[in-house]
């Protein structure tokens, strides 16, 4: 699956998180004018009003009639607030670089029967299990613990699992279209402390997830373990009517 050409906007968006996460905009602080921006990226001040109404739209600018445009600072990482994404792309959005630290990664020969019904797999066919970390600017903020078929990340290594999205490998195979998720609490445990630098007995958010494509065919289920104190949840409920 071919990635697609970015457009002007879009370039400039990417380009104004970069300058935020390297500190030449710094947080809490005023946005250059339109004027400047369009210099500084040499497009029109069109291209840059569409630019900044993206970034508004994703928390990480906000506009004020009196004062300009500022860039926000983030307490914590909100999930959700712009659909179904991966942690690198949730991190992009707040202008914060992701890292990956791969804890264990087998790939099994015979799934259990319960993996076979599950996706739909054929005899021969191989699961990976995949245990990672994973890093918001350096510190840890979740550890997660996927399961998916190889057919859809062929020839998984660790190195492409620490310095790839899990997402972005699957999209080469299959079109992602919708995730179900489980979210409860849990208190961390010995094993976990050291992973997430958190003392035990700390709360976690316990998120259980299930992930199908376009056609609704499971793809990947992920557990996972996010620091109360960094991450929330953030989604949409409509009322039927």
């Amino acid at each position: 699956m071919k990635k697609k050409k970015l457009n002007a906007y879009e370039e400039v968006v990417n380009a104004i998180i970069q300058n935020i996460h390297s500190g030449k905009y710094p947080k809490n602080q005023k946005l250059p004018s339109e004027y400047d921006l369009a210099t500084e990226f040499d497009v029109s001040r069109l291209t840059i009003r569409k630019a900044i109404e993206e970034l508004v739209k994703n928390q990480i600018l906000i506009k004020s009639k009196s004062r300009g445009t500022y860039i926000m600072a983030h307490d914590k990482i909100q999930s959700g607030s712009n659909g179904l994404q991966g942690f690198t792309e949730s991190l992009t959005k707040y202008g914060m670089k992701s890292n990956t630290k791969v804890i264990e990664l087998n790939e099994i020969f015979v799934p259990t029967s319960h993996y076979m019904a599950l996706f739909n797999l054929q005899d021969g066919e191989t699961i990976y299990t995949v245990k990672r970390v994973r890093y918001a600017d350096g510190e840890p903020m979740v550890i997660e613990e996927i399961t998916v078929p190889a057919k859809y990340v062929p020839q998984l290594t660790k190195e492409k699992a620490e310095s790839q999205s899990i997402f972005s490998l699957i999209e080469e195979v299959i079109e992602i279209g919708y995730s179900q998720q489980e979210i409860g609490a849990i208190l961390v445990t010995e094993d976990i402390s050291p992973l997430l630098d958190v003392p035990i007995a700390e709360p976690l958010i316990h998120v259980e997830s299930m992930t199908y494509s376009i056609e609704g065919h499971p793809i990947l289920t992920d557990t996972s373990y996010y620091r109360a104190d960094k991450y929330t949840f953030k989604n949409i409920l409509q009322r039927n009517s």
